[in-house]
């Protein structure tokens, strides 16, 4: 007989993230964002900084964030708690440990002149990457422990059972992202460079996009959106949906690896579209049948057989709370516009390919819909409902999730417009390329703004003293 019970929500890793991301991601993409706006000469540093950006905001934004909400919601998602609680911190400070290690040995490698400091600093961010690799693994090792009892144990839940797919994909995106990024910095190391391969530097981004950052969202969207936002039960089959989902993008990743690039480019770039395509399609079926925009469907909560009685005081419009999270709602709904913007501008880009249209659309652009549009305002929205819950307190400030609805949907659209205007209309309106060198420039500081907002409000729900409302004393 189990006597665990499950274990307390762990804050540091929320904390680890928000503070990687306003000192370092976000800072750095906010510097970078400024010299390529403004024109500034690019310092010798520059591309080391950017693939820093990349990887600070992968691992410990985004990665953190999943790290920390999947330890607390997948063990009672399945009804066993974590085997090895304690793990929690090693977790954390292994993960946390590379990735601040990296972020200031990387960053000054390219100013370095001396060998011997030069050679000590690559190895010290080599060991950086299996600092992160040994988190990682552990992380897993974690979680496959509690996913395995719930096998053992003969009481599989069907709620689990339905998303079991997409965090197979995540594990598997975790546990390939890290070895990967392991050999590269290993490889940087031995080859005395200052930056990493770039080819399999974006394969791994690409990666870790498509099987874990997607995938996850998707996973806790079926699960927490029907009693966040009282949307339908997910009575379709999402378990399929999944393994559809991850047919294609396979189709699409696994042609771009570098030594396929160099074989027979043309018809690599053909099998990548065709599977570019049939995930913009499968992104498209699931906002869909998530019914999250559209609303077409009733809500689960019309098959409860017992109603709240008159006497109990009335929730917002069609939501379950009475607006103590603030309009966290209008981030989630966002987030997945902008989701479905990314998927349209992937299908356009497949179909030119596989047609021979002549279209180019910015892969970056692309690549910071689902970052910057999809999973941040995605985590900007959702922590403030889920948080607060997990930690039973009161959220500190609903203006500030409104802030960060404005700086946040602010930092996407300047980051992205300026990479799809028409060469056309730019030479024609010369004002034109002002007004979105200044929109690139300022989409940094708008990020930067945004993620800041959130950690004030976090930060100030945690060292509120004050008892949590009805509402909130709910969420678990």
């Amino acid at each position: 007989m189990n006597l665990r019970t499950q274990a307390q929500f762990h804050l540091g890793f929320i904390r680890s993230a928000l503070a990687i991301a306003i000192f370092a991601g976000f800072a750095i993409g906010a510097h970078l964002a400024a010299v390529i706006g403004l024109d500034f000469p690019l310092g010798k540093g520059f591309y080391s900084f950017i693939q820093i950006h990349g990887h600070l905001q992968l691992v410990g934004w985004t990665g953190l964030f999943i790290i920390g909400i999947s330890l607390h919601f997948i063990p009672r998602l399945a009804g066993i708690p974590l085997s090895h609680p304690e793990w929690l911190n090693r977790i954390l400070w292994l993960i946390t440990a590379g990735l601040a290690t990296r972020a200031v040995a990387h960053s000054i490698l390219p100013y370095v002149s001396t060998p011997a400091i030069f050679h000590t600093l690559s190895v010290v961010v080599a060991l950086s990457g299996l600092s992160e690799l040994a988190g990682i693994i552990l992380y897993i090792a974690l979680l496959l422990t509690s996913i395995r009892a719930t096998r053992q144990s003969g009481k599989e839940r069907p709620a689990l059972q339905s998303v079991k797919p997409y965090f197979a994909m995540m594990q598997a995106g975790w546990l390939l992202y890290a070895v990967l990024n392991t050999a590269l910095l290993i490889h940087m190391a031995l080859t005395e460079a200052v930056t990493v391969n770039q080819p399999w530097d974006d394969f791994a981004l690409n990666l870790f996009i498509g099987l874990v950052l997607l995938p996850v969202a998707f996973a806790f969207s079926v699960r927490m959106f029907p009693l966040y936002l009282r949307l339908p039960a997910p009575e379709w089959p999402v378990n399929k949906m999944g393994l559809v989902y991850l047919f294609f993008f396979a189709l699409q990743l696994l042609p771009t690896l570098p030594p396929f690039l160099s074989m027979s480019p043309e018809t690599v770039f053909f099998i990548s579209a065709i599977g570019q395509c049939g995930k913009s399609v499968v992104i498209f079926l699931f906002v869909w049948k998530l019914d999250l925009l559209l609303r077409r469907r009733e809500p689960w909560t019309v098959h409860r057989k017992f109603q709240p009685g008159p006497e109990r005081q009335p929730t917002r419009a069609g939501l379950p709370d009475y607006g103590e999270f603030g309009r966290f709602e209008r981030l989630l709904y966002a987030a997945y516009l902008w989701l479905l913007f990314g998927a349209m501008l992937e299908l356009l880009t497949g179909l030119a390919t596989i047609l021979r249209w002549e279209m180019a659309v910015s892969t970056d652009a692309i690549r910071h819909s689902y970052l910057l549009g999809f999973i941040t305002l995605l985590i900007l929205g959702m922590a403030p409902r889920m948080i607060p819950g997990f930690i039973q307190k009161k959220l500190a400030s609903t203006k500030l999730v409104g802030a960060t609805f404005w700086l946040g949907n602010a930092a996407v659209i300047c980051r992205i417009v300026p990479l799809l205007l028409p060469e056309v209309l730019l030479e024609k309106m010369p004002s034109l390329v002002l007004l979105s060198q200044w929109m690139f420039a300022l989409s940094g500081i708008f990020g930067l703004a945004a993620v800041s907002c959130l950690a004030v409000n976090l930060r100030r729900t945690a060292i509120d003293n004050s008892p949590p409302d009805k509402a909130n004393s709910a969420q678990k």
